[in-house]
């Protein structure tokens, strides 16, 4: 039983996966996401994702968002990624702000679950996941210079073939 689950759970995820490429290259919709989808995310690939944890109503959000957006289009080929959950009640305002700011990155809504379950306390925070696991936390919006610094660590980390 537990094999056909996660037979099923991978064969979504390809479809997932191929679907949402063509979907973010026309408009990059913001879709919900569970706890197990995250889990998901987090367990692929071996260079450093950043999960971060954001909200439309956050001003600190709303301006750490376009320099992670700039930094994953200047990084993502060395093996940058970035994917961002709302924790917006609902997908509709942090739509229109990722429409706004012409996000790239994937951006799901989680909402308050999403909170909850990994800890977070208050927005913007950044995850920073290797491996499958929560490597470090960064709480609150911090600068320019300090994020790119970071993700110049966190790149070097990465093992692209």
């Amino acid at each position: 039983m537990k094999m056909q689950r996660f037979i099923w759970v991978v064969l979504l995820a390809v479809v997932l996966v191929a679907v949402g490429t063509s979907a973010w290259a026309q408009q990059n919709k913001v879709m919900p996401i569970s706890a197990e989808g995250i889990k998901q995310i987090i367990e692929v690939g071996d260079c450093p994702l950043l999960l971060v944890a954001t909200a439309a109503w956050c001003a600190p959000c709303r301006a750490e968002l376009p320099i992670l957006n700039k930094f994953y289009l200047k990084y993502k080929d060395q093996g940058l990624k970035i994917v961002a959950v709302s924790l917006d009640v609902a997908p509709d305002n942090m739509q229109i702000l990722v429409d706004k700011l012409k996000l790239k990155f994937p951006v799901y809504w989680g909402g308050e679950k999403m909170a909850y379950e990994y800890s977070i306390f208050g927005v913007p925070t950044i995850l920073v996941v290797k491996n499958g696991k929560i490597e470090e936390r960064i709480i609150g919006k911090r600068s320019e210079s300090f994020l790119e610094e970071k993700i110049m660590q966190w790149i070097e980390q990465c093992t692209i073939s």
